[in-house]
């Protein structure tokens, strides 16, 4: 009876080191990455969309759905519906690489909690533009050149259900055509920056950026800085 429990344990333990080692953190995640890391038989994912140059894999497998150790699933893998949480994974066709991840929350409770794991992993954003109804917040990460960003959608005034909702992109920096197109509409001072940031050769901060567009005669670049911390 002892030699059936002790082999009961180990087996529980191999079982648990497997599923342990299946689980990837998509902040860890150095893009751009080769699809075998991401698109295998370890997790579940289908093919969702084609773009010019793109496919698209779509996936709510709960452990592809982890933000700095925190679980940002919400609900089962074969219960998939509109308001599931989910992964987007961007394979750009030439080199086989995904370049880009999307990450999207339909519930309160795991949007703050996919904001605040972001805030702990980077601290404060390099951009935070925040509005009544939702903020907009991008992180670089000069260590890995990915970029990082993410809208926090808060319920009532966007959304009929009064959820709140997140959409996170990481992104290769090296992939312009991606940077370009997350980089529009709420995101478009921050694209003008990373632009002009390039032309001139040399580094510096959004917040410099937008003094010098003020001191020009343009005060919009400078009023789109909220304070994350009093948000």
């Amino acid at each position: 009876m002892k030699k059936i429990t002790i082999s009961i344990i180990l087996i529980s333990v191999l079982v648990t080191s497997c599923h342990a080692q299946n689980k990837i953190d998509l902040l860890d995640i150095k893009l751009p990455v080769n699809k075998d890391i991401l698109l295998n038989e370890s997790y579940k994912t289908r093919e969702y969309d084609i773009y010019p140059d793109y496919n698209t894999y779509k996936s709510s497998d709960p452990n592809l759905l982890i933000v700095n150790n925190e679980k940002i699933s919400n609900g089962l893998q074969e219960k998939q519906g509109p308001k599931t949480n989910d992964v987007l994974f961007y394979l750009k066709n030439k080199d086989q690489q995904i370049t880009s991840i999307t990450l999207k929350t339909f519930d309160t409770e795991k949007t703050k909690l996919l904001h605040k794991a972001l805030l702990d992993k980077f601290n404060k954003p390099n951009y935070f533009n925040s509005k009544s109804f939702a903020s907009y917040s991008i992180w670089e990460n000069k260590l890995t050149n990915n970029l990082y960003l993410f809208e926090h959608n808060y319920g009532p005034s966007s959304n009929v259900d009064n959820k709140e909702k997140g959409i996170l992109y990481s992104i290769d920096m090296n992939d312009q055509i991606l940077v370009k197109k997350f980089t529009n509409a709420a995101y478009s001072y921050y694209k003008e920056y990373l632009n002009q940031r390039k032309i001139d050769g040399k580094d510096y901060s959004y917040e410099e950026f937008a003094k010098k567009k003020d001191e020009d005669g343009t005060s919009s670049y400078l009023k789109a800085i909220s304070n994350p911390v009093k948000h």
